[in-house]
């Protein structure tokens, strides 16, 4: 039985919505953005054009101007600017690609574009129509070609990479040093620290030691190193602290922890020494004989430790005889019923000023545990970073947080500033992209290669004509990755800072809004400005938007007659106990929607089966499951619960979750395969393989291949009968030909064989769905890294991917004909006719409600 409709969020303002002059407002505001003779600092909403303005501001940089002469008042052209003195930064190489495969392919369309249509793209971009100016912008094309190297649009670990190739010694690095990616350094990491370890160890590991290892498991202290060494760039003090000595460590934590004194055997005494034992135990086996039963064994506990030695005692059955879980006092009717309390409270006033004691000495304890934990952690995991850092050097490898470093400090390095120098004659426009993901390091860099453009005189005439500009282009609300080191305040001094060194300079300085989307429909927009109308929801707006006379600006929609819809799907209450499943009782029937989480991603799937494939108005298409986007917090069991209630429903659905790469079951299958074929005798791995796509046998199949065999392994068993059975004979020459080439091919070359030579793609696609492609598609990509780096070994190359972590990348904007599914910080800049917002809010106050 379906749930009642939700209460809508169902805004059909489109056509009311005052559109007017959006699209004019937008080429207004990127004609003046990308004036190529301003330095502009851009804050651009998601689907307001910004790629097309970062394709504009370099076409005008490198089209000729024209300008009125101030000696003679006469228009006079000025030429554009050399292609190679333009250096573009983008955050990911998707980006860099997609900027560059723009510009070539506007660029190559004027080659063979008529002097008519040159000219009206020209007066576009605001640049004179003559045959001199049309004669530059043909000749771009094959300008942008010869370039060394090609067009300067990378990623900034790139132009770091570019840069250190150059001046290896004034970085103090390997002039032949090799990058290693992200999988290697996480093996390499863990590599360093398990021989910390075992030299920790061997050496006699000490109080210290031994208390770690009986507190924290490995894996935990694995991933506390692992996020130490990939935030050291952004962390402050983090260089002097991993060279520190012992004492030093100890000093800043004592300093962090407020601690004086530190004696952790001392704190522990005082827990184990209550103040007044004898009073204790006399109010003990006082209340015992008026108390009830539950009292009574508390009682006892708290009697039997009292007369074990202090030497022997126990913090946490001290603790579980006077505090809650909360670790207040516990209450007098833990020792006393009712009716005796009051007769009996000074008894009771015993127990619990010693309760009251034990919890600032509890807490003091505490302080000190942490401390000495705190203290061994960072000496091992400081001793497993150096260790790794001098192995690196020694081999000349650096990591991508290696490149920032080692060109922040060669950037900074005074006796190095004739690098500076030659960097200052070959860079005269700098142009930012996606800047609010930019880390307070990387920002460092743009700093410094920017020194020279807005100080003293022009290092050339063409300076003077065509002054040096720095251009950014970013969203502050959509700053999401402090995980990598990217700070929004960081976004804001920057721009307060190039603004400054802009005005001094007396150059133009330009910080618009791009505040009109060519993506969302009206009713998607309309919602956004309603819920930031709200100030406790405009407060984290307000920083940004605090020099704006008019607040936070509100969308304007370009897409007239567009219809859209949002729906926000109320919690659900928890099912009554009537409905609720009796656990004592067989089961009649499955009863799967039970659970929240179930029954509200059947009503979703309903809903969607209703409506997909009507036209929601007149003279509109019809609603197709790629026009639905389905927004949730997280990976929970709701979204599961709502992926298998679409699959159900008969509804295409693609799961743009991030996930890790080896929990795909695609992935897992072929790493099953890869392990019968090291391991051919595992039976189980064996048969995992067969029933799935790559072996693609059914259950039937199977039992009838591994019934009555006996004790033979099931592979010889494959191998003596794989000719009675059509599907046996494909598993079997699968198997045994991938096993020939075990030994001498590389695992990209086995695996490419198992997904290509027998079908393996084309049977996990019938099977699983789109979904694998991605999946498979990151395998393979894996593979040939370590490919690239190691030596061909299928056993080294599962252990290497098992360590690398690696996730599942997906792109969302080709999913076009499937309900997506996605996480609300993934979603940022796509646009759909219905987007779905399931509250998954945390249970809050008012009526009892469960959140899926």
């Amino acid at each position: 039985m379906n749930e009642a409709p939700p209460d809508e969020i169902d805004i059909r303002l489109d056509d009311a919505a005052p559109v007017g002059d959006a699209v004019a407002r937008a080429e207004r505001l990127q004609r003046d953005a990308s004036d190529p003779r301003a330095s502009v600092f851009v804050s651009a909403s998601a689907g307001s054009g910004k790629t097309k303005l970062l394709i504009d501001r370099l076409l005008r940089l490198m089209l000729p101007l024209a300008e009125p002469d101030p000696r003679t008042g006469e228009m006079r052209i000025i030429p554009g600017i050399d292609p190679a003195r333009i250096q573009s930064l983008t955050y990911t190489k998707a980006a860099a690609a997609e900027m560059a495969t723009r510009l070539q392919s506007v660029l190559g369309r004027w080659v063979t574009m008529s002097d008519d249509n040159l000219d009206q793209e020209l007066r576009k971009l605001d640049v004179p129509c003559s045959e001199a100016t049309r004669d530059a912008a043909r000749a771009l094309f094959a300008q942008v070609l010869d370039c060394p190297g090609g067009m300067r649009i990378g990623t900034i670990h790139a132009f770091c990479q570019s840069l250190l190739r150059r001046f290896p010694l004034e970085a103090a690095i390997a002039p032949q040093f090799q990058l290693m990616e992200d999988p290697d350094t996480a093996s390499a990491l863990h590599q360093a620290l398990e021989t910390e370890i075992l030299e920790t160890a061997s050496r006699g590991s000490g109080e210290g030691f031994a208390a770690l290892s009986q507190k924290r498991e490995y894996n935990s202290v694995k991933e506390f190193a692992a996020k130490l060494y990939g935030a050291r760039g952004s962390l402050s003090g983090f260089r002097r602290m991993s060279s520190s000595t012992l004492d030093d460590l100890e000093t800043t934590c004592q300093r962090l922890l407020s601690l004086e004194h530190v004696d952790l055997l001392m704190a522990l005494e005082a827990c184990l020494t209550p103040r007044d034992e004898a009073g204790l135990r006399d109010a003990a086996k006082q209340l015992a004989a008026f108390g009830t039963p539950a009292a009574r064994a508390r009682l006892e506990a708290m009697m039997l430790w009292l007369n074990t030695p202090v030497e022997a005692r126990d913090v946490e059955a001290w603790r579980k005889v006077l505090l809650t879980v909360k670790d207040t006092p516990l209450k007098p009717v833990a020792y006393a019923s009712k009716k005796y309390q009051e007769s009996h409270a000074h008894l009771i006033a015993v127990i619990v000023s010693e309760a009251e004691r034990f919890i600032e000495a509890l807490r003091q304890y505490q302080l000190h545990e942490v401390y000495h934990l705190t203290i061994t952690s960072l000496a091992l995991i400081f001793g497993a970073l150096r260790r790794l850092d001098g192995d690196k050097a020694r081999r000349g490898l650096v990591d991508y947080e290696d490149l920032i470093a080692a060109t922040q400090n060669l950037l900074r390095d005074p006796g190095a500033a004739w690098v500076l120098f030659r960097l200052d004659g070959g860079i005269d426009h700098l142009l930012l992209d996606e800047v609010q993901d930019t880390s307070p390091a990387q920002w460092d860099i743009a700093r410094a290669l920017t020194e020279d453009f807005f100080s003293g005189a022009p290092l050339r005439e063409s300076h003077a004509l065509r002054p040096r500009t720095i251009f950014a282009v970013g969203d502050f609300k959509q700053s999401i990755f402090s995980f990598q080191g990217a700070k929004p305040q960081a976004f804001l001094d920057a721009r307060a800072d190039f603004s400054a060194r802009v005005r001094q300079a007396n150059q133009k300085w330009r910080a618009p809004s791009l505040d009109v989307s060519f993506r969302s429909s009206a009713p998607v927009l309309q919602l956004v400005d309603a819920v930031f109308a709200n100030p406790l929801a405009a407060e984290g707006m307000a920083a940004f938007h605090a020099g704006d006379e008019t607040g936070i600006p509100r969308h304007r929609p370009a897409r007239r007659g567009h219809w859209g819809r949002v729906e926000i799907w109320p919690k659900l209450p928890r099912a009554e106990k009537d409905d609720a499943i009796d656990p004592w009782k067989p089961a009649t029937r499955a009863n799967p929607s039970r659970l929240t989480a179930q029954r509200m991603a059947d009503a979703i799937a309903a809903w969607l089966r209703e409506h997909l494939g009507r036209a929601p108005r007149p003279g509109q298409p019809p609603l197709e499951p790629g026009d639905v986007l389905i927004l949730v917090r997280r990976r929970s069991p709701f979204l599961w619960a709502l992926v298998r209630a679409l699959k159900s429903a008969n509804i295409d659905v693609a799961t743009l979750i991030r996930a890790n790469l080896t929990d795909q079951l695609a992935v897992q299958d072929m790493i099953a395969l890869a392990e019968v074929l090291l391991l051919p005798q595992d039976d189980l791995k064996l048969a995992t393989v067969l029933t799935s796509p790559l072996g693609d046998l059914s259950d039937q199949s199977l039992m009838a291949l591994a019934a009555g065999r006996g004790a033979r392994p099931l592979i010889v068993t494959l191998q003596a009968r794989h000719h009675e059975r059509p599907e046996w004979t494909l598993a079997w020459e699968m198997i045994s030909g991938l096993q020939a080439r075990l030994d001498f091919a590389a695992p990209y070359d086995i695996l490419a064989d198992a997904l290509g030579r027998y079908g393996g793609r084309a049977r996990f696609l019938k099977r699983l769905g789109v979904e694998a492609r991605d999946a498979l598609d990151d395998l393979m990509t894996m593979a040939l890294q370590y490919d690239a780096g190691h030596a061909p070994s299928m056993q080294g190359f599962l252990a290497w991917l098992q360590e690398s972590d690696g996730a599942v990348t997906r792109d969302a904007e080709a999913e076009s004909s499937a309900v997506r599914i996605m996480t609300v910080h993934a979603s940022k800049g796509l646009q759909s006719r219905l987007v779905i917002l399931p509250d998954t809010a945390p249970q809050g106050g008012g009526r009892r409600v469960t959140s899926p």
